[in-house]
């Protein structure tokens, strides 16, 4: 009998993803990641999830090496004028990294999670595919695509073929009615009062610091509350200089500066990518994609550009950074956000977007 690892966070997804999982023969474990202090209640219901299912439960206590890489990177994000996107991170370092080296340690054969999304095994390219879940609209495809090959042949997503959060309740409920009726989590796990601005002031960050407000040649327009309060495009909350005219169209963490000015220098016809990752080898480049550039943005189009002469697409051959040209001029692309590439429904790749000049 096959062993898997289903990471519990007490939800209800995880743990009808555990409950499938037990239903289809495997030997199920919970393992839970433990990263934050005030997380006693998340704890507690990964617990109850794993006693109603009657599986063996860990523990992983990850508390220390989290604040330094997710909560350190996220304040540094700010504090360079991104937007950050810790999910992401965490899943790149703890969820997809350390907690699947751990549960193998333990035995197992197999990680799951209650993601929406699809892995599937070509046996004709002998590569691992990511796709896009059934139920598109719950679709986390998106939070993959840092995922190596090593990584993907060992993971399965129990929910790919959820037609609906709603299936997913129903189905949870014929073992554990008030489980199934747990509320979705919302925002930063992290930050308790679900304010991250109040969270930075509280962390003593230079990204909660009043500043000024300035135009594109440097003429001061106002004072701001901190570099956390404000996104690339927001018009909104702007204080004394709110028009309807200005909106954020930078930020100058060196000088603390927000700049202002119109709409038309938010649109951008290309981007750069860093930490890019490529999921499986493509035939060449450029190469036509659909493109998300956060998680609940509309889908664009446009092309995946290596920034060098190489045509080909081995693994040690795609650079760090790579240029996404978009068919159509796309609106406030904010630096430090996560894009990512698909063709059709399959998950290619992607990176975190650069700072991009105003000119471009």
């Amino acid at each position: 009998m096959k062993k898997v690892a289903v990471g519990l966070s007490g939800g209800v997804d995880s743990a009808t993803a555990a409950l499938i999982l037990k239903e289809q023969g495997y030997e199920v474990m919970g393992v839970t990641m433990h990263v934050f202090d005030h997380q006693t209640q998340e704890l507690e219901a990964a617990r109850r999830v794993a006693e109603t299912l009657e599986i063996e439960h860990h523990i992983f206590d990850y508390r220390h090496d989290f604040d330094t890489c997710v909560i350190g990177d996220f304040i540094d994000a700010y504090e360079k004028g991104y937007t950050p996107n810790p999910c992401v991170t965490c899943n790149r370092h703890f969820k997809y990294d350390r907690l699947i080296k751990d549960s193998l340690a333990l035995g197992c054969d197999y990680f799951a999670t209650g993601h929406y999304a699809h892995v599937t095994y070509n046996d004709q390219d002998g590569y691992y595919h990511i796709y896009k879940a059934h139920a598109k609209e719950k679709d986390q495809s998106y939070n993959l695509y840092h995922l190596s090959q090593e990584v993907i042949k060992h993971l399965i997503f129990p929910l790919a073929h959820a037609r609906s959060k709603k299936d997913v309740r129903e189905k949870f409920a014929e073992v554990a009615t008030p489980l199934s009726e747990k509320k979705d989590s919302l925002g930063i796990c992290f930050i308790p009062r679900g304010s991250h601005t109040l969270y930075l002031k509280s962390r003593q960050s230079s990204a909660a610091i009043e500043g000024r407000f300035v135009d594109i040649h440097g003429k001061i327009l106002g004072t701001h509350r901190g570099l956390c309060h404000y996104t690339i495009g927001q018009k909104r909350g702007l204080g004394q200089v709110q028009t309807g005219q200005h909106f954020v169209i930078d930020k100058k963490p060196l000088t603390n500066e927000i700049v202002l000015g119109e709409e038309a220098l938010l649109y951008h016809t290309s981007v750069q990518l860093k930490q890019f990752n490529l999921i499986r080898p493509v035939d060449h480049f450029p190469l036509k994609v659909s493109i998300k550039v956060s998680q609940w943005s509309t889908l664009y189009e446009g092309q995946l550009v290596l920034n060098t002469q190489q045509d080909n697409a081995k693994d040690d051959t795609i650079p760090e950074v790579v240029t996404v040209i978009f068919d159509r001029p796309v609106r406030a692309p904010a630096p430090g956000q996560s894009l990512v590439c698909y063709i059709h429904d399959e998950l290619i790749g992607g990176g975190i977007i650069m700072p991009t000049s105003l000119s471009t």
